[in-house]
Parts: C-alpha cells; structure tokens; sequence
C-alpha cells in the first residue's frame, strides 16, 4: 500500500539525493517536498535540472517551498502563526514517513515536530555524515542551542516533537535509519543502514536524461577540479593553491580542458585573481550538484579536490572509470585519520606531490 513520505530538502546535494530516493527508491508511494532555507535557490531557476527536480513535474505530488520557515529573514509571521499554517497544509496530508538529510538544522527539527512527528529517517549528507565525533559541540555549546530550539517550540506551539539534537550531525535519537550512497563506509553509530544502489540511481538519472534536462560543457577530455574554501579557512595561502593550480593546468598539455568550479564560499577576491593569472582555465559556474556531471559529461576523465564529498561517488552515478584525487597531503595540519579512512574506502587517490598529481591525471 502507498504510503505518504515528505523530503526535507536543504541543499542541492540534498535535493538530487531526494529525487533519486522518490524516483527510484519510494517510486510507488506519494511523495512530497519542503525546502527549507534552500542553498543557492535563487539560481535553481537557472538551471533545467534543479527547476524539474524541485518541481511537481518530477513526481512529487506537492512542493513546499518553506524559504525562510522559522528564521529571522521572515519578519510577517510569528512563530506560532508560521506553525499554524505548515499544520493547516503540509499536516492535513497524513505524511507518514519523514527524510531528511541534516538532523542538527534547528528549523528540519521544528518541521518535524510541528507536523506531530517524533521519528525520521535520515539520508546522505556528505562526509560528515560517516563519521561526526571531531565535530560534537561542547557540553555547554549543545546545552545553549538545545534551550533555544526548546523555547522556539514554546512560542511556536510546538508540543511532544522530536528528540532535539545540537550536539553533531547524524546523532539524533529519533533517526531511525540512514539512506546512504556507500552505508559500508559508515563509522558512526546507525540505528539501521540502507544502501542507494547504482540500480535505483539509474532509474533516476534515466528520467532526466529522457526529460533533455542535461546542459553538457565538456567537449573535449577535461578535468574537473572541485574547489573548497580552504584559502579563506587558512589551511593553506592564495600563493600555495595558486603554484598548485598553475602546475597543473601547465603541464596537462592542449589535449585536455582543464575545468575550475568554484565553491559557493570561494571569495569573489580568490577568483578574480584566478581569472587574470590562468586564462586557460575554464570555469565552469553552476548550482546544479556535481554528480550529475559524472553521469552526463562523457568527456570528464578525473576530478581533484580536497575533502569534496563528490570525490566519493563517482563509481555510483557511472560505470567509467574516473579518477578521483584528493590534495589532502598538501594540507599543513592533517585531516582527521577517520575521514582519510573512509576516502580511502571510496577509491579515492592521495598523491603526496605535485609530480604525483600530474601522473594520476594525465595518463
């Protein structure tokens, strides 16, 4: 018998996972979408692909399009008054299975339990979502959040919600189970593991392939680097990443396009400089998430970053054989040993320098 499932969906990355799930996983039962404070979704109308996806032409029977649900950007309606109308529409639907994606988002939380749930299940939400005891909160810091989410379900109307979680993602006691790309990789605590199969990926990459939603760039064998916002962070100076980019792209020769995409955090400063310095290096701007790319773009041959949870999927959207390199060993403070374990898991490359790097990407 059908049941009724609603996605909650915050980020692009989010958004596909969500699809896939009600395309090929949930195919047979109802299924509805609430974004909430939607990343970048302000270009998700420029874009074929995320306008289908978050649209009921993709076979969601309604979208909730919740943008500043329960924030201070929604300065019109009280948070009782917010709850009151999510009740009247989204909780007369008799929704019987929750899915999100991050259980510590205070307003995910507060949708749950304003529609009178107490449960949820969880899907995929990158690296962090394997392994979150590096990212726990303080005692103090967890006790601080937890008081304010309880007093936001007071003034809101909010009554015998969720378990609140403010100490990491993942770690929420009313997740009962995980949605995961590759569940074998976990190393947390999961009350219960559900593997997204290559199988149930292709249904739903087969329905966006027959919409004609794909926009392809790559024309020639290209590379893709995924950038992070590690320069801002200080893990490493604008000069180093610079020498590192320029070493690359210099040596790949003319028969490989090499493609920039920048984080969305990247500073416009670290860009423009880009930009002037490397000409030949093509940017490549979209909101749409990167694994589509390894499904669509035939021409794509490697993909280097850092810590990119794309670098772990690869495998899951195609059956080419890309090449996945992490820059993690350029970092100045190493990353957490459990992570490298997991990216390692992945099949994901780790060379130690420059020379290495070039010899993984242009063979």
């Amino acid at each position: 018998m059908a049941k009724k499932n609603l996605f909650i969906v915050n980020t692009p990355f989010h958004l596909l996972t969500a699809f896939i799930l009600s395309k090929g996983e949930f195919w047979q039962d109802e299924n509805y979408l609430a974004l909430i404070h939607p990343h970048g979704y302000e270009k998700w109308i420029d874009s074929k692909v995320m306008k289908y996806i978050s649209s009921v032409d993709c076979g969601y029977e309604e979208v909730f399009p919740l943008i500043t649900w329960m924030t201070r950007k929604n300065k019109d309606q009280s948070y009782r008054e917010q709850v009151k109308k999510v009740k009247n529409t989204i909780g007369k639907l008799g929704i019987e299975n929750i899915f999100l994606g991050s259980d510590i988002d205070v307003q995910n939380q507060l949708l749950v339990g304003a529609l009178g749930k107490r449960e949820f299940y969880r899907y995929e939400d990158g690296l962090y979502s394997y392994y979150n005891e590096n990212r726990r909160r303080s005692l103090s810091h967890m006790l601080f959040h937890k008081f304010k989410i309880h007093a936001m379900e007071w003034m809101a109307g909010i009554k015998d919600g969720p378990y609140i979680n403010t100490s990491t993602a993942s770690d929420s006691k009313a997740g009962i189970g995980d949605y995961m790309y590759k569940p074998e990789l976990i190393k947390r605590y999961s009350p219960q593991t559900y593997e997204i199969t290559q199988e149930i990926i292709r249904a739903a990459m087969l329905d966006l392939k027959q919409r004609n939603v794909f926009s392809k760039v790559m024309k020639k064998n290209s590379i893709l680097y995924l950038s992070q916002p590690l320069v801002e962070q200080g893990r490493f100076t604008l000069a180093e990443e610079f020498d590192r980019l320029k070493n690359i792209v210099e040596n790949l020769g003319k028969n490989k396009i090499f493609f920039y995409k920048p984080h969305p955090n990247d500073s416009a400063s670290k860009i423009a400089f880009y930009r002037g310095k490397l000409p030949q290096m093509e940017f490549f701007e979209s909101v749409e998430p990167v694994e589509l790319l390894f499904y669509c773009e035939e021409n794509l041959q490697a993909v280097i970053s850092y810590q990119s949870t794309a670098l772990m999927f690869p495998d899951k959207f195609t059956d080419r054989k890309l090449t996945r390199v992490s820059l993690v060993n350029f970092y100045q403070e190493p990353l957490h040993p459990a992570y490298v374990e997991i990216m390692q898991g992945a099949g994901i490359e780790f060379p130690k320098n420059i020379n290495e790097v070039i010899s993984l990407i242009v063979k």
